[in-house]
């Protein structure tokens, strides 16, 4: 209908104005489409402004349209809305006498208003409006009034926001009453009681989180649940009406543990986001208080998808609250707490980065007179200390302690937060006194963790926690000063809290760890007998527990072995456990650089292992252990790659499903992006890095399905002895195990014969230290840099001294069993791959010798390649026939590095020698990453001559340096290259490992062998410019020769290669000759 088309006088006018509009306002609240609203706003908004002053409609309009604006505001969000609600609600309320019988209706409608201003924007003045607006209406209605309730539950509304957000006690306690006194003057059917019985159980429910007083928590949740179940579905108040019965039931979660309460919590906070749409203002509640279920969730049982949602619903809850507006700081607060919680399961230090920004945000966002202050402060505190132990930075744990020091300041003496904040501030101290040793921050650590517990009444579920918090720090004291009180004062809160910890708590490992700790350092500072056997009980049970996080369940089970091997018992079982922890430990979840960052927090365990097996004759067992614990990620992303052909001739489906998860975890893993992807506040349900945490779940899951098949029952396990002795095929494998109690060396021949032990006992740890640091030196760690590809002299006779070392404490002894001492043809002598571990990889075991001119050297004596595990040699059993020809890379002069003239010279020779096959080269600017890449995918064999460099900080980004970029071994690997033959690497330190991964292949040598490239020549630090054309010249000589392409043969042809180099330079130019190492088959 047009009203400007009627020609109807104005009072006809304005009542079809008014008719219009309530009709749209009745349309939308019975359709919630927010356009009606608008109709109804316009239509009103004509009949105001036709209205002359002291017209008897103008009261009726302005109460109206205050009304509509202010459901604009809380539909839409948007603080124009409630301004004109304020402004048209004032307006009325002015021109209405104290005694007209609707004036506490209009009082109350803008102290409504008032108050949802406040929310918004926190300023205390607009809650004091709306309190002096609500009294007001209350004072002047009488008790027998209908209105009263409704006039009694507003006031009391606003009494609570203003205990929410100032925090004052009197208006929590007047909050209570009010809303209590409005439940008792609504009779039991009228249709207000429903929304003062939901007011009342709010308000319960924060004096419960203020008391922690159960019985109101208990109220609460049956005033609320009588709401939730007479609430229509239909009704626009049922969804925050579920979302607060799904807290209440969350929060008795928290304080008893029971199970029913927390699905039930989930439960109803699902279905109040189900009901909501995105644009509803109360949408960023209902999502935030579903996370902090999940979140619980994840607390307790400990399933990854959990923590994940939380975070989903947690970001939602941000990313849909505007800037300024007062909700905001809690909402970062909590998703910061939650990457906190995921970061301490899974280390990821993208999450405690996060946690850090989020929480300082919140922190700042928050005046110290608002009661959510010191929860930001100590939570930011706890996410600085755990950086801080990651990282080591002292400023991290010195803010850590200012802000939980602060924390516990703004806390009231009586407040059920203080203990919490006394127990992290204590943790905090603990830290620093760890890494400076100053024994006041122990002592004030001891004095606010005894806070704590004294503070903290039985029964209360976080009481052992701090027990335990304060056993720790007792047992610190006694670390530096051996006084046996402290030692036992340490055994006796530990205990307590053992004792007070149910059994299916998801802590009590925790506690059982701490105790067997404790037991463990008295017996090993007092010698009582039966602290070692409580010690290694105790470490039993914590290792062999299900819900305990991984990284500790690997600790407990070291502990456990070694009070084993103490206790004159066997540790098989011990390491048994270790072992299989190994996936969950590095988990295929996880970015491979963070796999990495793990594996160094945890070194030795193979060669621990290895070395307990060797000693009792358990050599295959010792194999297997150390095939198992070294190059564990490698491992992982080659399982990735595995076609699954045996399982699809049984089970078709089941084999595409691991082909497929497998493609995208092996994307996934190597995705650099995946460390911020959840920095997006807006991240969807589908953010990659739940999404590769779902597919690795997927993939256990599908792995599980196929050890059910006949046959299949070892399927994707780790391998046995008997498998990896098919390894060998033109020659023994050497596997040398180096642990502080031994060095030893396996020898493996083939799968029917034994392995052949022998023990290196000349060589103990201090000892290779000593030489993979002087070793290492030549991977740029000291030395004159001289020409191009960053060639450096040092003295002869350190050289022969480390050379000779090698020789007589670890080749020698081997080849004399092998009875390989005798000088041959190159045709003639035999081949050995040498597979090291630890620390032992750095050494150039394939040039030891005495060089005196008169006994034989190595390379008199054998051809040698290397391995980094046997698997690896195990996977190219038979070469692909399939021959593509070569691409050769040549970078002459890459943007930002030294030249390296002779790299033309190189390609030039490669090419003299392929008339027979296609070689495809790359010079210059020609040579990108993209095109490169390419190429690679096409050719069977590549030869990079240029710049390389070693990442030790992070290997995946160790590269070769193109002309516009750098080719990164995380590029390299994420490549699944096929019918591959040969990867000639003539660059620096390409196959030089990293000292912090010791039994991980990190180089850039190995990441060929990952991408497919079957055999490598490679460097182990940097080469003369000057000596790569010759040693091209022979290999390629010998590898191309008869018109084949012929891989296999690549040792032998660097050995020629190199022994010419050897004889134009002389042995003492060690330097120049000895880096070019063969890796592979």
């Amino acid at each position: 209908m047009e009203l400007s088309k009627t020609a109807d006088d104005p009072e006809n006018k304005l009542a079809r104005l008014g008719k219009l509009g309530d009709l749209f306002y009745q349309r939308f609240q019975r359709l919630e489409e927010p356009s009606y609203l608008d109709r109804a706003i316009d239509y009103h908004s004509q009949a105001v402004a036709l209205i002359p002053d002291g017209h008897p409609s103008m009261l009726s309009f302005l109460n109206s349209l205050g009304a509509f604006w202010q459901n604009r505001f809380e539909r839409l969000g948007e603080l124009a809305d409630i301004e004109k609600a304020i402004e048209y609600l004032s307006r009325a309320v002015k021109l209405i006498p104290d005694n007209h019988p609707n004036k506490p209706v209009h009082l109350t409608n803008l102290g409504h208003s008032w108050r949802n201003r406040f929310e918004r924007l926190g300023e205390p003045k607009d809650i004091s409006h709306a309190i002096e607006c609500n009294s007001q209406a209350n004072e002047l209605t009488s008790d027998d009034n209908p209105l009263k309730s409704s006039c009694l539950d507003s006031l009391g509304l606003s009494w609570l926001s203003r205990f929410e957000q100032l925090g004052e006690l009197a208006a929590l306690n007047r909050s209570i009453e009010c809303h209590s006194q409005a439940v008792k003057f609504t009779p039991h059917g009228h249709p207000n009681r429903l929304n003062h019985l939901n007011s009342l159980s709010i308000s319960l429910m924060r004096r419960f989180e203020r008391f922690r007083e159960l019985e109101n928590l208990d109220y609460a949740i049956s005033c609320q649940s009588q709401v939730a179940d007479l609430t229509p579905d239909d009704d626009s108040s049922k969804a925050g009406r579920m979302s607060n019965l799904g807290t209440l039931y969350s929060l008795r979660f928290e304080a008893q543990e029971k199970l029913a309460d927390l699905s039930r919590a989930i439960e109803c906070q699902s279905q109040a986001v189900a009901l909501t749409p995105d644009d509803h203002p109360g949408k960023p509640v209902y999502v935030n208080n579903l996370g902090i279920s999940w979140q619980s969730r994840f607390q307790r049982f400990g399933e990854l998808a959990d923590i994940d949602r939380a975070i989903v619903y947690k970001s939602r809850a941000v990313a849909l609250t505007p800037g300024g507006h007062s909700d905001r700081p809690r909402w970062l607060g909590n998703l910061g707490l939650t990457y906190f919680i995921r970061f301490e399961r899974l280390g990821e230090l993208a999450d405690i980065n996060r946690a850090i920004e989020c929480q300082s945000q919140a922190a700042a966002l928050t005046p110290d007179d608002r009661p959510g202050k010191p929860s930001y402060l100590a939570n930011l505190g706890n996410s600085l200390r755990c950086r801080f132990e990651r990282l080591g930075e002292l400023v991290d744990i010195d803010r850590a302690i200012e802000y939980k020091s602060q924390a516990v300041f703004l806390t009231p003496d009586d407040h059920p937060d203080r203990p919490a904040w006394l127990n992290h501030l204590g943790m905090s101290l603990v830290r620093r006194y760890e890494r400076l040793g100053d024994l006041k921050d122990v002592d004030w650590a001891i004095e606010c963790q005894s806070k704590a517990v004294n503070l903290t009444p039985n029964g209360d579920p976080r009481r052992p926690d701090w027990l335990g918090n304060l056993g720790n720090s007792w047992y610190n004291r006694f670390e530096r000063l051996g006084e046996h009180t402290d030692i036992n004062h340490a055994v006796e809160y530990h205990s307590q809290a053992f004792a007070l910890t149910p059994d299916d708590h998801p802590h009590k490992p925790l506690t059982l760890s701490n105790l067997a700790d404790t037991f463990f350092g008295r017996f090993r500072h007092l010698g009582y007998s039966e602290d070692l056997e409580k010690a290694c009980n105790t470490f039993r049970a914590c290792a062999t527990t299900t819900v305990f996080k991984p990284k500790d369940q690997m600790r407990c089970a070291q502990r456990w072995a070694r009070t084993c091997v103490l206790l004159n018992r066997s540790p098989l079982e011990a390491y048994q456990v270790a072992f299989s922890l190994l996936p969950r430990l590095i988990w295929i979840g996880q970015t491979i650089r963070h796999r990495y960052e793990i594996m160094a927090m945890v070194p030795g365990l193979a060669a621990q292992a290895a070395a307990w097996a060797i000693s009792s004759h358990l050599y295959d067992l010792a194999l297997e252990w150390l095939e198992q614990g070294r190059s564990v990620v490698w491992g992982q992303t080659l399982q990735l790659r595995t076609p699954f052909d045996d399982l699809f001739l049984v089970d078709s489906e089941l084999a595409q499903k691991l082909r497929d998860v497998a493609s995208w975890l092996d994307v996934a893993g190597s995705s650099p992006a995946l460390q911020y992807q959840d920095t997006d506040f807006s991240a969807n349900p589908r953010s990659q890095t739940g999404h590769h945490h779902r597919l690795a779940l997927e993939w256990d899951e599908l792995i599980a399905q196929a050890r059910l098949l006949p046959g299949f029952e070892n399927f994707m396990r780790p391998l046995k002895s008997k498998e990896l002795k098919q390894a060998p095929k033109g020659g023994p494998i050497v596997v040398i195990n180096i642990h502080r109690s031994q060095c030893d060396a396996l020898i493996v021949l083939s799968e029917d014969e034994d392995i052949i032990h022998v023990p290196l006992p000349a060589m103990d740890q201090e000892k290779l230290d000593l030489l993979s640091t002087e070793a290492q030196c030549l991977a740029g760690q000291r030395g004159n840099f001289g020409d191009a590809r960053g060639f450096r002299r040092d003295k002869a006779e350190e050289n022969n001294r480390l050379l000779a070392l090698i020789w007589s404490n670890i080749v020698e002894p081997v080849l004399s069993v092998l009875g390989y001492m005798e000088k041959s043809k190159l045709d003639e002598l035999p081949h050995i791959t040498w597979c090291t571990t630890g620390a032992m990889s750095f050494l150039p075991l394939h040039a030891a010798g005495l060089y005196d001119g008169l006994s034989p050297n190595a390379s008199d004596l054998v051809v040698s390649s290397y391995t980094p595990t046997l698997t690896a040699l195990l996977l190219h059993k038979k070469p692909s026939s399939l021959q593509t020809g070569l691409l050769a890379i040549g970078q002459e002069a890459s943007p930002g590095q030294a030249a390296l003239p002779k790299t033309v010279d190189e390609l030039k020779i490669i090419n003299s020698y392929t008339t027979f096959t296609n070689c495809h080269q790359l010079q210059g600017a020609l040579a990108t990453v993209s095109d490169t890449l390419a190429a690679m995918e096409e050719l069977s064999w590549v030869h990079l001559a240029c710049h390389a460099t070693q990442n030790v900080s992070n290997p995946g980004q160790s590269a070769f340096h193109l002309h516009d970029g750098v080719l990164t071994l995380e590029e390299i690997t994420r490549r699944k290259f096929t019918n591959k033959g040969l990867a000639f690497l003539s660059a620096c330190q390409t196959a030089a490992g990293d000292r912090s991964l010791p039994d991980e292949a990190t180089h850039l040598a190995a990441g060929m062998l990952v991408a497919g490239f079957p055999s490598v020549i490679a460097t182990m630090w940097s080469i003369k410019d000057d000596d790569a054309p010759l040693i091209a010249d022979i290999v390629y000589s010998e590898l191309l020769k008869d018109g084949k392409m012929d891989h296999t043969r690549a040792a032998r042809a660097l050995h020629k290669a190199v022994n010419e180099l050897r004889e134009r330079v002389g042995e003492k130019e060690f330097w120049r000759w000895a880096p070019f190492v063969h890796i592979g088959v």
